[in-house]
Protein backbone atom coordinates (compact mmCIF):
# COMPACT_ATOMS: atom_id res chain seq x y z
CA UNK A 1 0.00 0.00 0.00
CA UNK A 2 1.30 3.42 -0.96
CA UNK A 3 -0.53 5.97 1.22
CA UNK A 4 -2.30 5.88 4.59
CA UNK A 5 -4.46 8.92 5.31
CA UNK A 6 -5.19 9.54 8.99
CA UNK A 7 -8.32 11.60 9.58
CA UNK A 8 -9.12 12.54 13.22
CA UNK A 9 -12.81 13.34 13.66
CA UNK A 10 -14.92 14.86 16.40
CA UNK A 11 -18.55 15.68 15.58
CA UNK A 12 -17.94 15.86 11.83
CA UNK A 13 -21.08 14.07 10.60
CA UNK A 14 -22.16 17.03 8.47
CA UNK A 15 -18.95 17.19 6.46
CA UNK A 16 -17.65 13.65 6.38
CA UNK A 17 -19.54 12.40 3.31
CA UNK A 18 -18.51 15.41 1.24
CA UNK A 19 -14.95 15.09 2.53
CA UNK A 20 -14.77 11.44 1.48
CA UNK A 21 -16.18 12.16 -1.97
CA UNK A 22 -13.59 14.83 -2.66
CA UNK A 23 -10.70 12.80 -1.29
CA UNK A 24 -11.72 9.60 -3.10
CA UNK A 25 -12.05 11.42 -6.41
CA UNK A 26 -8.60 13.00 -6.04
CA UNK A 27 -7.02 9.66 -5.13
CA UNK A 28 -8.79 7.77 -7.91
CA UNK A 29 -7.44 10.17 -10.51
CA UNK A 30 -3.88 9.43 -9.37
CA UNK A 31 -4.37 5.66 -8.89
CA UNK A 32 -2.51 5.79 -5.57
CA UNK A 33 -3.20 2.66 -3.51
CA UNK A 34 -4.50 3.93 -0.20
CA UNK A 35 -6.39 3.52 3.02
CA UNK A 36 -8.44 6.23 4.73
CA UNK A 37 -8.37 5.78 8.50
CA UNK A 38 -11.08 7.75 10.28
CA UNK A 39 -10.47 8.08 14.02
CA UNK A 40 -13.64 8.98 15.87
CA UNK A 41 -12.61 10.83 19.02
CA UNK A 42 -15.76 10.11 21.03
CA UNK A 43 -18.13 12.09 18.82
CA UNK A 44 -21.58 12.95 20.17
CA UNK A 45 -23.20 13.10 16.73
CA UNK A 46 -23.63 10.61 13.88
CA UNK A 47 -19.98 10.51 12.80
CA UNK A 48 -19.46 6.79 13.46
CA UNK A 49 -22.58 5.76 11.56
CA UNK A 50 -21.57 7.92 8.61
CA UNK A 51 -18.13 6.28 8.46
CA UNK A 52 -19.70 2.83 8.65
CA UNK A 53 -21.91 3.75 5.68
CA UNK A 54 -18.83 4.85 3.76
CA UNK A 55 -17.10 1.57 4.59
CA UNK A 56 -19.91 -0.38 2.87
CA UNK A 57 -19.21 1.53 -0.36
CA UNK A 58 -15.45 1.94 -0.12
CA UNK A 59 -13.27 -0.82 1.33
CA UNK A 60 -10.37 1.61 1.62
CA UNK A 61 -12.27 3.27 4.47
CA UNK A 62 -11.37 2.11 7.98
CA UNK A 63 -12.65 3.18 11.38
CA UNK A 64 -11.19 3.47 14.86
CA UNK A 65 -13.72 4.64 17.43
CA UNK A 66 -12.70 5.75 20.93
CA UNK A 67 -14.68 5.01 24.07
CA UNK A 68 -14.79 8.74 24.82
CA UNK A 69 -13.16 11.99 23.78
CA UNK A 70 -9.38 11.76 24.33
CA UNK A 71 -8.33 14.71 22.17
CA UNK A 72 -6.95 15.20 18.68
CA UNK A 73 -3.39 14.32 19.68
CA UNK A 74 -4.53 10.90 20.89
CA UNK A 75 -6.59 10.39 17.72
CA UNK A 76 -3.60 11.15 15.51
CA UNK A 77 -1.41 8.75 17.50
CA UNK A 78 -3.95 5.94 17.09
CA UNK A 79 -4.08 6.60 13.36
CA UNK A 80 -0.30 6.51 13.04
CA UNK A 81 -0.09 3.22 14.95
CA UNK A 82 -2.58 1.60 12.58
CA UNK A 83 -1.26 3.12 9.33
CA UNK A 84 0.25 0.53 7.02
CA UNK A 85 1.25 2.60 4.00
CA UNK A 86 4.68 3.42 2.66
CA UNK A 87 3.72 7.06 3.25
CA UNK A 88 1.37 8.51 5.85
CA UNK A 89 -0.70 11.68 5.72
CA UNK A 90 -2.68 13.55 8.37
CA UNK A 91 -5.59 15.80 7.41
CA UNK A 92 -8.80 17.12 8.98
CA UNK A 93 -12.31 16.11 7.93
CA UNK A 94 -13.81 19.61 8.17
CA UNK A 95 -13.06 20.38 4.48
CA UNK A 96 -10.44 22.98 5.35
CA UNK A 97 -7.62 20.68 4.23
CA UNK A 98 -8.16 20.09 0.52
CA UNK A 99 -7.37 16.82 -1.31
CA UNK A 100 -5.56 18.70 -4.11
CA UNK A 101 -3.01 20.05 -1.64
CA UNK A 102 -2.61 16.57 -0.16
CA UNK A 103 -1.84 15.08 -3.58
CA UNK A 104 0.63 17.88 -4.30
CA UNK A 105 2.42 17.21 -1.00
CA UNK A 106 2.58 13.48 -1.76
CA UNK A 107 4.00 14.07 -5.24
CA UNK A 108 6.52 16.57 -3.89
CA UNK A 109 7.74 14.07 -1.31
CA UNK A 110 8.10 11.37 -3.98
CA UNK A 111 10.15 13.73 -6.13
CA UNK A 112 12.44 15.01 -3.37
CA UNK A 113 14.34 11.85 -2.44
CA UNK A 114 16.43 13.66 0.17
CA UNK A 115 13.36 14.72 2.17
CA UNK A 116 11.23 12.77 4.60
CA UNK A 117 8.25 15.04 5.26
CA UNK A 118 6.17 17.72 3.56
CA UNK A 119 4.28 20.05 5.89
CA UNK A 120 1.69 22.67 4.93
CA UNK A 121 1.83 25.96 6.81
CA UNK A 122 -0.80 28.66 6.91
CA UNK A 123 0.49 31.47 4.71
CA UNK A 124 -1.77 34.15 6.23
CA UNK A 125 -3.84 34.58 9.38
CA UNK A 126 -5.93 37.50 8.17
CA UNK A 127 -9.05 35.32 8.37
CA UNK A 128 -8.64 34.85 12.14
CA UNK A 129 -9.95 37.07 14.90
CA UNK A 130 -7.39 39.65 16.10
CA UNK A 131 -7.09 38.16 19.59
CA UNK A 132 -6.40 34.66 18.26
CA UNK A 133 -3.95 36.01 15.70
CA UNK A 134 -2.10 37.94 18.40
CA UNK A 135 -1.96 35.04 20.85
CA UNK A 136 -0.76 32.67 18.13
CA UNK A 137 2.03 35.06 17.20
CA UNK A 138 3.03 35.38 20.88
CA UNK A 139 3.07 31.60 21.28
CA UNK A 140 5.45 31.04 18.35
CA UNK A 141 7.77 33.82 19.51
CA UNK A 142 7.95 32.51 23.08
CA UNK A 143 8.20 28.87 22.02
CA UNK A 144 11.06 29.51 19.61
CA UNK A 145 12.87 31.58 22.26
CA UNK A 146 12.66 29.12 25.15
CA UNK A 147 12.23 25.69 23.54
CA UNK A 148 14.90 23.30 22.39
CA UNK A 149 13.02 22.97 19.08
CA UNK A 150 12.01 25.52 16.47
CA UNK A 151 8.50 25.74 15.06
CA UNK A 152 7.64 27.41 11.78
CA UNK A 153 4.82 29.91 12.48
CA UNK A 154 1.62 28.59 10.95
CA UNK A 155 2.88 25.00 10.60
CA UNK A 156 -0.04 22.59 10.77
CA UNK A 157 -0.73 18.90 11.33
CA UNK A 158 -1.56 18.72 7.62
CA UNK A 159 1.44 16.83 6.28
CA UNK A 160 2.73 13.76 4.42
CA UNK A 161 5.75 11.77 5.62
CA UNK A 162 7.67 8.54 5.26
CA UNK A 163 7.34 5.43 7.40
CA UNK A 164 10.65 6.28 9.12
CA UNK A 165 9.15 9.54 10.40
CA UNK A 166 5.98 7.73 11.45
CA UNK A 167 7.89 5.14 13.46
CA UNK A 168 9.99 7.83 15.14
CA UNK A 169 6.85 9.71 16.25
CA UNK A 170 5.21 6.52 17.52
CA UNK A 171 8.32 5.63 19.52
CA UNK A 172 8.04 8.73 21.73
CA UNK A 173 6.46 7.52 24.99
CA UNK A 174 4.89 10.62 26.54
CA UNK A 175 1.15 10.59 27.24
CA UNK A 176 0.48 14.31 26.79
CA UNK A 177 1.60 14.91 23.25
CA UNK A 178 2.34 17.98 21.14
CA UNK A 179 2.69 16.59 17.64
CA UNK A 180 3.96 19.75 15.96
CA UNK A 181 6.85 19.79 18.41
CA UNK A 182 7.46 16.07 18.05
CA UNK A 183 7.87 16.34 14.29
CA UNK A 184 10.48 19.01 14.85
CA UNK A 185 12.21 17.10 17.68
CA UNK A 186 12.68 13.83 15.78
CA UNK A 187 14.43 15.73 13.00
CA UNK A 188 14.30 14.49 9.39
CA UNK A 189 14.38 16.78 6.38
CA UNK A 190 11.13 18.66 5.94
CA UNK A 191 9.73 20.72 3.07
CA UNK A 192 7.32 23.48 4.10
CA UNK A 193 4.73 24.62 1.58
CA UNK A 194 2.31 27.55 2.02
CA UNK A 195 -1.45 27.04 1.84
CA UNK A 196 -4.66 28.74 2.91
CA UNK A 197 -7.28 26.54 4.57
CA UNK A 198 -10.74 26.62 3.08
CA UNK A 199 -13.52 28.17 5.14
CA UNK A 200 -15.24 25.76 7.46
CA UNK A 201 -18.53 24.82 5.79
CA UNK A 202 -20.26 22.97 8.63
CA UNK A 203 -20.34 23.15 12.40
CA UNK A 204 -17.81 25.13 14.39
CA UNK A 205 -14.31 24.61 15.67
CA UNK A 206 -13.89 22.66 18.90
CA UNK A 207 -10.92 24.82 19.89
CA UNK A 208 -11.92 27.51 22.35
CA UNK A 209 -9.52 30.31 23.25
CA UNK A 210 -8.84 28.73 26.66
CA UNK A 211 -8.13 25.33 25.07
CA UNK A 212 -5.67 26.94 22.67
CA UNK A 213 -3.87 28.67 25.56
CA UNK A 214 -3.52 25.44 27.55
CA UNK A 215 -2.45 23.57 24.42
CA UNK A 216 0.21 26.20 23.74
CA UNK A 217 1.51 26.11 27.31
CA UNK A 218 1.69 22.33 27.12
CA UNK A 219 3.68 22.58 23.91
CA UNK A 220 6.23 24.91 25.50
CA UNK A 221 6.84 22.87 28.65
CA UNK A 222 7.02 19.63 26.63
CA UNK A 223 10.22 20.74 24.96
CA UNK A 224 11.95 23.09 27.37
CA UNK A 225 13.03 23.40 31.00
CA UNK A 226 14.00 27.04 30.52
CA UNK A 227 10.88 28.29 32.38
CA UNK A 228 12.20 26.49 35.48
CA UNK A 229 15.62 28.07 35.01
CA UNK A 230 13.94 31.45 34.61
CA UNK A 231 12.21 30.96 37.96
CA UNK A 232 15.62 30.46 39.57
CA UNK A 233 16.95 33.67 38.01
CA UNK A 234 13.86 35.60 39.08
CA UNK A 235 14.30 34.18 42.55
CA UNK A 236 17.86 35.49 42.70
CA UNK A 237 16.67 38.87 41.44
CA UNK A 238 13.88 39.19 44.01
CA UNK A 239 16.26 38.11 46.77
CA UNK A 240 18.73 40.84 45.80
CA UNK A 241 15.94 43.45 45.63
CA UNK A 242 14.65 42.43 49.03
CA UNK A 243 18.12 42.35 50.57
CA UNK A 244 19.03 45.81 49.26
CA UNK A 245 15.65 47.13 50.38
CA UNK A 246 16.27 45.86 53.87
CA UNK A 247 19.85 47.16 54.05
CA UNK A 248 19.02 50.62 52.69
CA UNK A 249 15.61 51.18 54.27
CA UNK A 250 15.77 48.90 57.27
CA UNK A 251 12.48 47.22 56.35
CA UNK A 252 10.58 45.70 53.47
CA UNK A 253 8.26 48.04 51.60
CA UNK A 254 4.78 47.02 50.54
CA UNK A 255 5.91 47.02 46.92
CA UNK A 256 8.71 44.58 47.71
CA UNK A 257 6.33 42.28 49.57
CA UNK A 258 3.91 42.35 46.63
CA UNK A 259 6.83 41.50 44.33
CA UNK A 260 7.75 38.52 46.51
CA UNK A 261 4.17 37.22 46.63
CA UNK A 262 3.71 37.64 42.88
CA UNK A 263 6.93 35.79 42.18
CA UNK A 264 5.97 32.95 44.52
CA UNK A 265 2.55 32.53 42.88
CA UNK A 266 4.10 32.60 39.41
CA UNK A 267 6.67 30.02 40.47
CA UNK A 268 3.99 27.72 41.87
CA UNK A 269 2.04 28.01 38.63
CA UNK A 270 4.97 27.11 36.37
CA UNK A 271 6.09 24.26 38.62
CA UNK A 272 2.51 22.95 38.75
CA UNK A 273 2.47 22.69 34.95
CA UNK A 274 5.57 20.52 34.99
CA UNK A 275 4.31 18.40 37.90
CA UNK A 276 0.99 17.79 36.13
CA UNK A 277 2.88 16.64 33.03
CA UNK A 278 5.01 14.28 35.16
CA UNK A 279 1.89 13.05 36.99
CA UNK A 280 0.11 12.12 33.76
CA UNK A 281 3.12 10.17 32.52
CA UNK A 282 3.75 8.39 35.82
CA UNK A 283 0.14 7.16 36.05
CA UNK A 284 0.78 4.99 33.02
CA UNK A 285 -2.79 5.20 31.76
CA UNK A 286 -3.28 4.59 28.02
CA UNK A 287 -3.39 7.63 25.77
CA UNK A 288 -6.71 6.38 24.37
CA UNK A 289 -9.12 3.44 24.61
CA UNK A 290 -10.54 1.90 21.45
CA UNK A 291 -14.22 0.96 21.54
CA UNK A 292 -14.53 -0.31 17.96
CA UNK A 293 -12.35 -1.02 14.94
CA UNK A 294 -13.58 -1.72 11.43
CA UNK A 295 -11.51 -2.70 8.42
CA UNK A 296 -8.40 -3.92 10.23
CA UNK A 297 -7.19 -7.51 10.29
CA UNK A 298 -6.22 -7.51 13.99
Amino acid sequence: MELSIVVPCYNESESIIEFHEGLSTALKNTKITNEIIFIDDGSKDDTVNKVEELRKKDKNVKLISFSRNFGKEAAMLAGLKHAGGKYTAIMDADLQHTPDVLIDMYKRLKEEINYDCVCAYKSSREDEKPIKRTLTSIFYRISNKVSDIKLLPGASDFRVFTSAVKEAIISLPEKKRFLKGMFSWVGFNTIYIPYMPEKRMYGKTNWSLLKLIWYSLGGIISFSVKPLKLIFLLGVFTFIVGFLNFILLGNLSNRTIILFVSFIMLSFGVIALYISRIYNNVLGRPTYIIKKKIGFKD
